[in-house]
């Protein structure tokens, strides 16, 4: 039987910058020689083939929690996806996660996939720092230490290098035989909150998916930041300082109707599923 531990998102970014050229600047503001930013997922698996940690990296919350719905399903479908993950097609299990709404308005969106330190699938280029940084920590913690070997590695680096790493636990997912259990920083007006949400098994002989939970999720997530978003363009129109964005009535209403959507996608896992929020369940509206 396979077992997932404990899943944890992480807001990540590292900055590299090399010493002498920092040095020869007056300003102190030569540009990085490497930036890497993503929210990053670490995924424990234990099964009677390995004991591994998966990894899936994206541009966004949403989507990063979205293809790990998909590591899981797969790894818990054949437990072989450890020993042999090119053998799965991640590029169109990616693509099937993709909503309307992303390919038309964040055509920067972007996942990868590690497994055990291996990079099964990149969806992007120009990221060989992101799957040099995972061939090294294994599916451990970033350090700074890492960062700085694989940025050497894939700078060349002889003279030596300045390294900032920052990182933030946003979501912890806890799989339970009663229940599946998330705890999500939530950013609210600018500021930072947090809750957690629970969803409980019918029965241990019938337990809700861990996918479906952690896609419901990302749907939550997804519709606080269009919240979010909403929200703004309102204050923007108060101030009448709307013309002096790139925001376009286009994309305010795309943003109303996938809001729409998401809402309804989380009414219908709520009234599947016997859901509970604590302190209390967030506002989407």
């Amino acid at each position: 039987m396979t077992e997932i531990g404990t899943i944890t998102l992480y807001r990540e970014k590292s900055t590299v910058h090399r010493v002498e050229e920092l040095n020869d600047d007056e300003d102190g503001k030569a540009p990085p020689a490497l930036t890497m930013r993503s929210n990053r997922i670490t995924i424990p698996i234990k099964s009677a083939l390995a004991s591994t940690t998966a990894v899936v990296r994206g541009q966004n919350i949403p989507g990063t929690m979205r293809m790990v719905s998909v590591v899981v399903d797969e790894i818990r479908r054949d437990v072989n996806a450890l020993k042999d993950p090119d053998a799965i097609d991640w590029e169109s299990l990616w693509r099937r996660k993709v909503s309307k709404y992303e390919n038309d308005y964040n055509r920067q969106n972007w996942v990868s996939v590690h497994i055990g330190g291996q990079t099964v699938f990149m969806g992007g280029e120009g990221r060989e720092g992101i799957a040099e940084v995972e061939s090294i920590a294994m599916g451990e913690e970033v350090t700074e230490a890492i960062v700085n070997e694989a940025a050497a590695n894939v700078l060349g680096a002889l003279e030596d290098l300045m390294v900032e790493h920052d990182s933030q636990t946003a979501v912890v997912f806890t799989p339970g035989s009663a229940f599946h259990r998330a705890a999500i920083l939530e950013r609210r007006d600018r500021k930072t909150g947090a809750f957690s949400v629970s969803v409980h098994h019918p029965s241990p002989q019938k337990p809700v998916r861990l996918s479906h939970f952690i896609s419901f999720c990302a749907d939550m997530n997804e519709a606080l930041t269009h919240k979010s978003f909403l929200d703004r363009v309102q204050e923007l129109i108060a101030e009448n300082a709307l013309s002096g964005t790139n925001i376009t009535p286009a994309l305010t209403q795309a943003t109303r109707n996938r809001r729409r959507e998401l809402i309804d996608q989380i009414s219908n896992f709520e009234e599947v599923n016997k859901v509970s929020y604590r302190p209390e369940k967030p506002t989407f509206a």
